[in-house]
């Protein structure tokens, strides 16, 4: 495993993380041995950890990881993250998102619920959880947020942007207004869009604030354990996607073959070397059900592309893949 800087803080965190989304929630299959995913990620050398008040039931999400801190806090980079009022239920039944509450008030004591639930007296990235452009402009808040800091409850500030792509004004606002080390957004060799745009952000090109990518298998378009022909469940999150845009990443992914399988690599490995290629991500959040996942996406971070990779990834990019969408993506926005 491999390590690097986030931002321009003192905060080291390992290439590839660790979620803990698929351990709360069985939006993406259920989990069987969820302590199990864990300790393999953390014996892979995974040493950052996201989490969120919103995973899982009552803050599950939180809660699991209070054993491993309690013995190895400091080796440790946690993050969670802030914005859900976990109280109130879900704007819609299912896996709609529960309403925000960005009331200074109300993020401090989402602080401090999650504090509890991890057992931990700081937090070393605590991030805006799927913002929206309001909160990014209010003041009162960051004045909070920078109140943690001081009073060293957070080390670090952060915006995870979402749900699905998009969100490019919440990002850039946040790239060029707000104190944050680093920005989470949806980023994969096939689906590189608002990514780039927020990478060739000064923020991000100087070296002041890191990119964090989630989806990097493309919702297992990237991953080889799924076909053209899977039919996912109700109930499964990938069943979001269009069917159409899942045909688009199947085709776009046949043109990837040199990166995986003669190279000694596996396609959900490629994958993940190939957003690590890319100049501003720190680290990379594959999604897991299994311990087989954790380990394999974790060996990428020693499988690095090469220039002349790198370059091909980015050739077929510009013209598409070679391919016509059926589908086209719309990015998602509150402007």
């Amino acid at each position: 495993m491999q390590y690097r800087r986030l931002g321009q803080t003192e905060i080291i965190v390992s290439e590839v993380g660790f979620g803990t989304w698929t351990l709360a929630a069985d939006w993406w299959g259920e989990v069987a041995d969820k302590t199990g995913l864990l300790h393999a990620a953390l014996d892979a050398g995974i040493t950052f950890i996201d989490t969120a008040p919103v995973y899982g039931v009552d803050g599950f999400g939180e809660t699991l990881l209070a054993d491993v801190l309690k013995r190895d806090r400091d080796a440790l980079v946690v993050t969670t993250k802030c914005g859900y009022d976990l109280d109130a239920p879900r704007k819609f039944p299912g896996q709609s998102e529960r309403p925000h509450d960005w009331r200074p008030e109300a993020v401090r004591a989402q602080l401090e619920a999650s504090l509890r639930r991890l057992g931990t007296d700081y937090i070393d990235l605590y991030q805006l959880h799927n913002v929206r452009m309001e909160p990014m402009l209010q003041d009162d808040l960051w004045d909070t947020l920078e109140e943690f800091r001081r009073e060293g409850k957070v080390r670090e500030l952060g915006v995870a942007l979402g749900p699905a792509i998009g969100w490019v004004e919440e990002g850039l606002y946040g790239l060029r207004e707000r104190p944050i080390a680093s920005l989470q957004t949806v980023f994969n060799i096939l689906e590189q869009e608002p990514g780039l745009t927020f990478a060739a952000e000064p923020a991000v090109t100087e070296g002041r604030v890191s990119l964090i990518a989630r989806v990097p298998h493309a919702s297992d378009a990237l991953s080889g354990r799924v076909t053209r022909d899977t039919v996912f469940p109700k109930g499964d999150h990938r069943a979001h996607r269009n069917q159409d845009n899942m045909l688009d990443n199947f085709d776009k992914a046949d043109a990837l073959g040199f990166l995986h399988g003669e190279t000694g690599r596996t396609i959900g490995q490629a994958a993940v070397a190939g957003i690590l290629a890319f100049s501003g991500f720190a680290t990379v959040l594959p999604t897991t059900t299994t311990i087989d996942e954790v380990r394999e996406y974790a060996a990428a971070s020693d499988m690095p592309l090469t220039a002349d990779e790198k370059a091909q990834v980015d050739e077929l990019f510009a013209r598409n893949f070679g391919i016509v969408n059926r589908y086209e993506m719309p990015l998602k926005s509150s402007v």
